[in-house]
């Protein structure tokens, strides 16, 4: 019998250094595997990781013709991954890297199909599934970009709405969840975020250094509403800790 599942997307800005080609921020991608470790005593736990200096500035490059850098996009993504599942390995978690396209399939920027007997298999197996940033043949739009932020609340609300007990999805980044901009740096971090309240803040977060095509934290927030609007819990935070920024209905 499957645990109750927790979901957690290691952004690319705080495995990666988003300012730089391909460099890992490896200290940080050892203290989040000790980390996970420990929630995966209690919990199933299927993990995404963003692309962040590996991906991002490739995305950008081929903007115009994804389809053109999609092996160099998709090879470039892959490795960050590849060290992530590394590094899980060696805290001694069972953990397998998934291609979300080979699992996935969207029409018109909307998931239209989710292989969750496959997802699921893995979990009930003590299994965790490590999904990486990715490049989807969107039915109408073509090669697409996928953000991880928006495939981690797909799947959610997928698992949610077919009776999973979906406990929680956790969104890891470099700040301490959603902060102000401060004169270009990151000031006073955001703890509570509802719907009200979200048009009144977003023209003050804190935008972060390096290329990001994604839609960075704005784009974050809006796919934490929908999650809030399915009464799945969600944090946006540095540490699995938690604290930082909760994103709710209320």
């Amino acid at each position: 019998m499957m645990k109750k599942l927790v979901l957690i997307k290691l952004g690319g800005s705080l495995i990666s250094d988003k300012t730089k080609i391909n460099k890992a921020r490896n200290y940080e991608i050892k203290r989040l595997s000790k980390q996970i470790k420990e929630i995966q005593r209690n919990f199933s736990l299927i993990i995404f990781t963003g692309a962040g200096g590996f991906g991002h500035p490739l995305a950008e490059k081929y903007k115009d013709d994804l389809e053109k850098g999609l092996r160099e996009i998709k090879n470039a993504v892959k490795k960050l991954n590849k060290i992530v599942v590394s590094s899980l390995n060696n805290v001694g978690l069972r953990v397998v890297s998934v291609e979300p396209d080979k699992v996935a399939k969207y029409k018109n920027g909307q998931m239209v199909k989710l292989l969750d007997g496959y997802i699921a298999k893995l979990l009930v197996n003590n299994i965790t599934p490590v999904f990486h940033a990715d490049l989807v043949d969107d039915q109408e739009l073509g090669i697409s970009i996928l953000s991880m932020d928006k495939f981690l609340v797909d799947v959610a609300i997928h698992f949610k709405n077919r009776g999973f007990k979906v406990e929680k999805a956790i969104f890891l980044g470099i700040t301490p969840g959603v902060t102000s901009e401060v004169a270009g740096r990151p000031g006073m971090t955001i703890q509570t975020i509802t719907k009200k309240t979200f048009s009144k803040m977003e023209g003050v977060f804190h935008k972060g250094k390096g290329i990001d095509v994604t839609g960075g934290m704005k784009y974050k927030v809006k796919q934490c509403l929908r999650l809030a609007d399915k009464g799945i819990d969600n944090y946006i935070t540095n540490d699995l800790g938690l604290q930082g920024t909760k994103v709710t209905t209320k």
